[in-house]
């Protein structure tokens, strides 16, 4: 289909939409003979309504109760008295409330005889998910006419909620006829390799698929068309279990250099994905001394992971959406449909692991390509901050899709030097979380808090600066004498305390007297703790005081 074909048919769809969401008069006015409840809000408005909080507010308390309607222009007795809101600018407020909560609120406007009225129609949360707010409330829940905090028994109640394994439906009509046999052996030979049982290997299909989990007494289910179905299955069952990728030279252009689908079993294709990605490889050589080293733009091991969890993860139910690989020579970025699974975050995401498609992960597990205990997310962002490529990034998600992107370019060959001399010096092994901790101090170059501190410090990765509240660490001085950059390191230890002291006086004696406002503008990069804590050190040794206790206050040399 040429891009022009696409265009039209984008195009189509997105106006076949807006039919779809024109309310008219006598719909409205059957909304309006409701009375309010938690799936309905009416708010007069009439002038303007708070966009910055209770739009934000309103709209995830709404999603949170599974969804509904917001209409401004109407009073809490459901008559129209006509709103000015957001006059001439409501169709951006979508694409604005997407990106804020993460989830697509429709906006409406109708004109009816009585006055403007803007519908906003409001999605139900994902099951197993809470939808948060930036406005006034963290997670917004509805309570008679009022909002409030979403309580903890409630918040519990909705994370405890699973959704069905969609792997595990029966395919009406599926037999095993249906299923390719390049595949099943493919994922024999890689079961008996795992499990060291060559038996594996003669097992009949039927034996292997039952033993896999993959067909019962009712038939075959989802999770054997995936991994074994046969094309024209797959289009006629599960037409959007593909696989796109796209390769571009820079991730800034916008036509691709490149395109291959893949629409067929997933151990028949797993090889030739790794392969075509792998072809538009790049090799980054550097020096390390008479030793010549290479890094690799794509990790084999990260990559196939991230397709992997793609899999194993993206939500099956999604119609049009496919999973979608865009490589370039800056990053490698695949998108996933469906969102992040019920108490998963971007946040918590190395540390907890939820499958939402468990037989298909359970298969993985059975042929060694993935770890029961895990997602391999963790192994993704090791192999990005080993290979001095910085971190991996989550936070593009949103409720309807999962994007990774991995970097591909090498930032800092001086931190993996760093650390590889540390660690055969000291004959000693990071965990994860200790590799992780120290790139965030990299990438932020400063860190307030770390579970390895102590050991960071013995070994003189880390450094303190500061002292109390004010405290916080930085790489040592000689990671940056490795990268020949100690002027930077200079910098960040700043001015020493007595010499912030002493600046203190010297502006006393320059201009007698010196206000809060005064020293913030003097230590601009020290919190207001920390300037106290000067001041206080300063009078106790006798050598300043301070007149009046209200804002009107001010020191002065004794």
């Amino acid at each position: 289909m040429s891009d022009k074909l696409k265009h039209s048919g984008n195009r189509l769809k997105f106006f076949q939409n807006i039919e779809m969401l024109a309310t008219t008069i006598e719909q409205l006015n059957r909304l309006l003979a409701r009375l309010e409840d938690c799936n309905l809000e009416f708010k007069g408005a009439s002038g303007q309504f708070d966009r910055r909080h209770d739009l934000p507010d309103y709209c995830a308390a709404l999603a949170n109760e599974r969804g509904g309607k917001l209409l401004l222009g109407v009073n809490d007795k459901g008559v129209v008295v006509g709103s000015k809101a957001f006059h001439g600018t409501y169709n951006k407020l979508s694409n604005e409330l997407l990106s804020e909560l993460g989830i697509r609120i429709d906006v409406e406007e109708v004109q009816h005889p009585q006055g403007r009225v803007l519908i906003f129609h409001v999605p139900s949360r994902p099951a197993g998910t809470v939808i948060r707010s930036t406005g006034h409330y963290s997670i917004p829940m509805r309570a008679g006419e009022s909002l409030r905090e979403m309580d903890d028994a409630t918040l519990r109640s909705i994370l405890n909620e699973s959704t069905p394994d969609f792997s595990m439906t029966i395919v009406p009509g599926l037999s095993v006829g249906d299923l390719e046999q390049k595949a099943m052996g493919i994922y024999k030979e890689k079961w008996a390799l795992k499990s060291k049982r060559d038996d594996y290997r003669t097992f009949q299909d039927e034996k292997m698929l039952r033993s896999a989990g993959l067909l019962t007494d009712k038939g075959l289910n989802y999770a054997s068309l995936v991994l074994f179905g046969k094309k024209e299955k797959l289009d006629e069952f599960l037409p959007d279990a593909e696989i796109i990728f796209e390769w571009r030279q820079s991730s800034a252009s916008i036509p691709y250099d490149y395109r291959m689908s893949w629409r067929e079993s997933f151990f028949a294709i797993y090889d030739s994905i790794w392969e075509t990605i792998n072809a538009r490889n790049s090799r980054m050589p550097f020096q390390q001394g008479f030793i010549q080293r290479e890094i690799y733009a794509f990790d084999e091991k990260s990559i196939r992971e991230a397709v992997l969890n793609a899999v194993a993860h993206r939500d099956y139910t999604f119609k049009g959406q496919s999973i979608f690989i865009k490589a370039s020579s800056d990053s490698f970025v695949i998108t996933s449909p469906g969102g992040l699974p019920p108490g998963i975050t971007p946040e918590n995401i190395l540390y907890k692991s939820y499958w939402r498609n468990r037989r298909i992960a359970e298969t993985f597990e059975k042929a060694g390509l993935v770890e029961r205990s895990g997602q391999g997310m963790d192994d993704i962002y090791q192999a990005s901050i080993r290979d001095g490529k910085g971190l991996p990034d989550l936070t593009r998600s949103d409720a309807y899709s999962v994007e990774l992107s991995i970097p591909a370019r090498l930032k800092d060959k001086d931190f993996v030097l760093f650390l590889e001399k540390i660690t055969n010096e000291k004959q000693i092994v990071f965990s994860f979380e200790e590799i992780f901790a120290l790139e965030e101090i990299r990438e932020k170059q400063r860190i307030d808090k770390t579970d390895s501190r102590d050991k960071f410090l013995q070994l003189g990765i880390i450094e303190r600066v500061g002292r109390g509240r004010g405290t916080h660490y930085i790489l040592s001085h000689r990671y940056y004498s490795h990268r020949g950059k100690t002027g930077v390191h200079t910098r960040l230890r700043g001015v020493p305390r007595e010499a912030q002291k002493q600046l203190i006086i010297e502006h006393l004696k320059r201009n007698e007297t010196g206000t809060a406002n005064d020293f913030r503008d003097i230590f601009p990069e020290l919190s207001r703790s920390v300037i106290d804590s000067l001041l206080k050190d300063l009078k106790k040794a006798g050598i300043i005081e301070c007149l009046g206790k209200t804002r009107g206050g001010y020191w002065q040399l004794r």
